[in-house]
């Protein structure tokens, strides 16, 4: 039986909306805990969003270009 965990928007400070700058794995991936899996920019930096657990990324619930809040899940990760 496989558990699923999500990425999700980091806390940023002061920061509310983030836009998602790019994708740096694609549903399928591997990924492990601390994998670099997106960027996300706010309106003064860009930081890096890394996996929280390994597993496989499921499904991508944001896309590059779009907007999202802070602690919104940007993709699932599916893990055994």
């Amino acid at each position: 039986m496989s558990k699923t965990s999500e990425i999700t928007v980091p806390e940023l400070g002061k920061v509310d909306e983030v836009s998602l700058v790019e994708w740096k794995v694609s549903i399928g991936d591997e990924v492990q805990k601390g994998t670099e899996v997106a960027e996300i920019e706010t309106m003064k930096s860009t930081f890096s969003v890394e996996a929280k657990t390994a597993g496989t990324v499921g499904k991508i619930l944001v896309e590059q270009g779009e907007k999202a809040d802070v602690s919104q899940p940007l993709a699932i990760v599916e893990s055994r």
